[in-house]
């Protein structure tokens, strides 16, 4: 069962995908409020379940790469080592996406303050999203 979030998230990727033309065949964009709109060469409910994810999931791929480059020094290449930092295995059921996001952005010590720099708004979205299939 879906859902209220869930449910307005799709209202609300179809509506984009209407508003701003997406249709088949459309290529890949970034609209006005930096949400990355998915390109496709399927029909409409591909390309908004597409959307849904890079909207209200993050970008896991995205976030993999991320996760290499700014965590894997202090948390192991795969998350689920630790080192300096804990292992990430079973976050999911320790903060769901949003707790994720939160502590990214305001961590508590030693784990260093990656955002607003290094990481942007999507980058720490995308990493939290990662983070949440260890």
């Amino acid at each position: 069962m879906l859902k209220l979030s869930q449910l307005f998230v799709c209202a609300l990727s179809v509506t984009l995908i209407t508003s701003v033309g997406y249709t088949k065949g459309s290529a890949s964009s970034t609209n006005d409020s930096g949400t990355r709109a998915a390109s496709g060469s399927g029909d409409t409910t591909a390309t908004a379940a597409r959307m849904i994810v890079a909207v209200d999931g993050g970008d896991t791929a995205h976030g993999k790469t991320l996760y290499a480059v700014n965590c894997a020094s202090c948390h192991g290449a795969t998350g689920t080592e630790g080192g300096v930092g804990p292992s990430l295995k079973g976050e999911k059921g320790k903060k769901d996406l949003a707790a994720a996001v939160a502590w990214i952005k305001n961590p508590k010590p030693p784990m260093p303050k990656l955002y607003p720099s290094p990481l942007s708004d999507n980058d720490v979205r995308d990493v939290a999203a990662y983070v949440e299939t260890l």
